[in-house]
């Protein structure tokens, strides 16, 4: 298995220092209904970048959270989604008050769509 140090984004878009994406990964959750085409949706914040663009290092938005080399959860990885077009600040802010009841841990979503319905408030208005 080859070691993988770096990941593009899936619409082919630059990745820079600062800019958020979405992180995709497969989670199949048989014990609760979650079949194989179940997935968690993380928003990230791109720390380190290769010269070609892709990204080397991320921000989960685990309060506390430290970068994350690509290296060590490449597999883990579906796709990263450029998510550019929104305001990293309230986007952060509303992925972080996404946590699990009773907890402030923050919880992942269960679909794109799911995380697009959740930070449309932190969409950047169309210039």
């Amino acid at each position: 298995m080859s070691r993988v140090d770096a990941v593009a984004l899936a619409n082919g878009a630059q990745a820079r220092r600062g800019d958020v994406a979405l992180l995709v990964s497969p989670h199949p959750e048989p014990l609760t209904g979650g079949g194989p085409d179940a997935v968690h949706v993380e928003l990230i914040v791109i720390r380190s970048v290769t010269r070609d663009g892709r990204v080397r290092g991320y921000e989960q938005m685990w309060p506390g959270g430290r970068p994350v080399r690509v290296a060590t959860t490449a597999w883990s990885i579906a796709r990263l989604l450029d998510a550019s077009a929104l305001d990293t600040a309230r986007a952060v802010a509303i992925a972080r008050a996404h946590t699990y009841p009773g907890s402030s841990q923050v919880r992942p979503w269960g679909s794109l769509a799911e995380a697009h319905a959740a930070l449309a408030a932190a969409r950047k208005p169309a210039t």
